[in-house]
């Protein structure tokens, strides 16, 4: 094989790994085309939503002809569907068990070009896995229980990108704001007191945080130091409390609108963004005006609006899909002219 692309689907941890596997398959000797003209197709999936994991089985129906590896997240369920089509799944976290799926004669370490191709991703992960099971989602399930990274491990990761020029770093976890040190005890907003004090002109992001975990610490070390960006992602996923309930999110739009005035309270400048479900099952027309409240209260700057899907292997599954394509796309569109005229409104 001598040429490859790499297909990301998902989240910002998929788009580090996409990154990092890019540079390992060009130190093999492989060079980067499009998908057509590929040898290998290495497939980065997301099993979120089932959107994505069907995007999955349509690269592979359409592309038979070629070698396909499917790394990211990816239910025990698929993978026995993509064993079934010739496709075999790759666990980065076993980095050498590639050179057996590609029967790659080379002696480099895998696990060690790996690790060479941070150098290239602006990203930094600090904590792996989910210890929330929301009934929509697998990810608990595919990246499993959180492991947070040690705290000067990270620090040295950050120096290292600034010191390439780097000048927007951003710090990945699935539920980042519950980082933990579990030998020091230091917490995330430890973390950004520690990396503002590194000398460069450059900025720390994060993300994704959830509401149960945001703390007066975090939202004031954003608020009040200056190398940490004014922006702070606060999925909502509902504003029915009901809905939350179904979605086993464990907390109240009120206790989510507490948050949100203590960041507002902090510091004005804070940017908030959001995610939010349309159309999960049960979601009723007054549900979704609860939605629509919220919206219209906080005035994210951007929302990531996901028309719900059933995903097999969630708990939601079992309650089926409901409510038509086309309500979900008229409770879409209507929350995305909310954020539009909001950011419209911020410029000015």
């Amino acid at each position: 094989m001598k040429n490859f692309y790499v297909n990301i689907l998902g989240c910002q941890q998929n788009e580090h790994d996409g990154v990092r596997i890019k540079y390992l398959l060009e130190k093999l000797g492989m060079v980067e085309t499009d998908r057509k003209s590929a040898d290998l197709i290495v497939i980065v999936a997301c099993s979120v939503r089932q959107t994505a994991v069907d995007r999955v089985f349509g690269v592979i129906r359409n592309f038979k002809d070629k070698k396909i590896l499917v790394a990211g997240c990816v239910l025990d369920s698929d993978k026995t569907k993509f064993e079934k089509r010739g496709v075999k799944f790759w666990d980065i976290n076993k980095p050498e068990t590639l050179k057996r799926l590609l029967k790659i004669r080379s002696k480099q370490s895998i696990a060690a070009l790996m690790r060479q191709g941070e150098r290239f991703s602006s990203s930094v992960p600090i904590m792996f896995g989910c210890n929330n099971f929301c009934t929509y989602c697998a990810t608990a399930f595919t990246r499993g229980r959180e492991r947070s990274r040690k705290f000067e491990e990270i620090v040295k990761d950050v120096e290292k990108l600034v010191c390439a020029g780097y000048k927007e770093i951003l710090l990945l976890g699935q539920t980042i704001n519950s980082y933990k040190d579990n030998e020091t005890g230091q917490r995330l907003d430890d973390l950004f007191k520690r990396l503002n004090e590194i000398d460069g002109d450059f900025v720390i992001s994060f993300t994704s945080n959830h509401p149960k975990d945001m703390t007066d610490k975090i939202i004031r070390a954003v608020s009040d130091l200056p190398k940490i960006k004014k922006e702070i992602h606060l999925p909502l996923q509902s504003g029915s409390d009901t809905i939350l309930k179904a979605m086993n999110r464990p907390y109240s739009v009120k206790q989510y609108l507490e948050v949100i005035k203590k960041i507002k309270n902090a510091n004005n400048n804070i940017a908030i963004t959001t995610d939010v479900i349309v159309g999960f099952p049960g979601e009723s027309e007054q549900d979704f005006q609860r939605t629509v409240k919220v919206f219209q209260s906080v005035g994210y700057r951007t929302a990531y609006i996901n028309k719900y899907s059933p995903r097999p292997g969630t708990a939601a599954f079992k309650l089926g899909d409901p409510i038509p394509w086309e309500e979900k796309q008229r409770r879409w569109r209507i929350l995305n002219d909310i954020v539009r005229n909001s950011t419209q409104r911020s410029r000015q």
